[in-house]
C-alpha cells in the first residue's frame, strides 16, 4: 500500500465527512473538491517524476501512523470514498445519480466506522449519571457560585 495515498485517501473521507453533514457549507464543498483534486493527481501517470526518496517516505509512515491510518479497515473505506468521490465529481453529468450515490453509501460506510462508539446506549450512560447527581438547572449552579463568591468576599478583610 502507498503510503501517501493512504494519506491523501484520508483527506478526502473526512471532507467528504464533513461536507455530508453540512451540504450548505460551500467551504467544506470546495475543500472535498481540493482533497479529490490532489488524489487525482497524486495517482495520475506522469513520466517526468522525480525518484522516491527514502526519507520521505519514512516521514509519510510516521504521518500515517499519527492520523492512526494503520488500521486497515479504515483505510479501506477511505479509499471507497476517495474513488467514488473522484467518479461523482468528473462524471460527464454533474447530476449523475448512480455515482453520487455510491458516494454516498461511502461516505455513510466512512461515518459509520469512524464516528466514535459508546461502549454502551447513549440513554444507560445518562442515567448512570444522574445516579452520581441529579440534573442541577444552570440558574440553580449560578445562585450557588455567586452565593458562595459572596462569602468568601466577606470573610476577607
Amino acid at each position: 500500500m502507498d503510503d501517501e495515498a493512504a494519506l491523501l485517501e484520508r483527506q478526502v473521507a473526512m471532507a467528504a465527512s464533513a461536507w455530508r453533514r453540512a451540504k450548505a457549507d460551500t467551504e467544506a464543498y470546495r475543500r472535498l473538491v481540493v482533497a479529490t483534486s490532489e488524489w487525482d493527481a497524486y495517482v495520475a501517470p506522469t513520466l517526468d517524476e522525480p525518484a522516491a526518496d527514502d526519507v520521505a517516505a519514512q516521514l509519510r509512515r510516521a504521518a500515517r501512523e499519527v492520523l492512526q491510518a494503520t488500521d486497515e479497515e479504515a483505510t479501506r473505506l477511505a479509499h471507497l470514498v476517495t474513488t467514488t468521490a473522484s467518479v461523482w465529481l468528473h462524471a460527464a453529468a454533474p447530476t449523475d445519480s448512480e455515482a453520487y450515490a455510491r458516494f454516498d453509501r461511502a461516505t455513510e460506510l466512512w461515518d459509520a466506522y469512524a464516528a466514535p462508539q459508546l461502549g454502551e446506549p447513549t440513554e444507560e450512560l445518562l442515567d448512570q449519571l444522574a445516579d452520581d447527581s441529579a440534573p442541577v438547572s444552570l440558574g440553580e449552579v449560578v445562585a450557588d457560585v455567586s452565593a458562595q463568591i459572596h462569602k468568601a468576599g466577606r470573610r476577607s478583610p
